[in-house]
């Protein structure tokens, strides 16, 4: 499910320009992402239609990389992240505009420009909300999640 969520979210993120209002990532970590990228094996890489996409070790986080199948160009890096690493205010606003709800997921996606958009994954039942994350930790529901199986 987790791959679901991140796959969903980063098809709709990167065919978007939802990244104008998105901080910039620190310039030594996007460094850092993109040496870590070119040691990766070829082999390594899974085919979508619209992206290619594999996942490395920085630092000791587990980080995937997304480039365009068409132009072969970076789009960015996904990387998972603990609730507590939203914006300030997410937490609070789920608990308000969300009570009873699970997050299970919630992603940093750093382009290759370097803007940061912020996503989770929020769980009740049978509904499952893929939301975008403003900086300021305000939440928009970016994608309704099919129910798997």
């Amino acid at each position: 499910m987790k791959q679901l969520f991140l796959a969903a979210t980063l098809l709709v993120a990167i065919t978007s320009a939802a990244f104008a209002d998105g901080k910039k990532a620190n310039a030594k970590l996007l460094s850092d992402l993109n040496t870590a990228l070119k040691s990766v094996n070829e082999s390594a890489w899974q085919t979508t239609e619209h992206y290619k996409k594999t996942t490395f070790t920085v630092n000791g986080t587990n980080t995937s990389a997304y480039v365009d199948t068409e132009t072969g160009n970076l789009l960015g890096f996904g990387i998972a992240i603990n609730e507590d690493a939203l914006p300030a205010g997410t937490k609070e606003n789920i608990a308000k505009k969300y009570q009873g709800w699970q997050v299970i997921n919630s992603i940093m996606f750093i382009e290759a420009s370097g803007n940061i958009a912020y996503y989770t994954q929020v769980i009740k039942g049978k509904n499952n909300l893929a939301l975008r994350v403003s900086p300021k930790g305000n939440l928009s529901i970016y994608e309704r999640i099919p129910k798997q199986g």
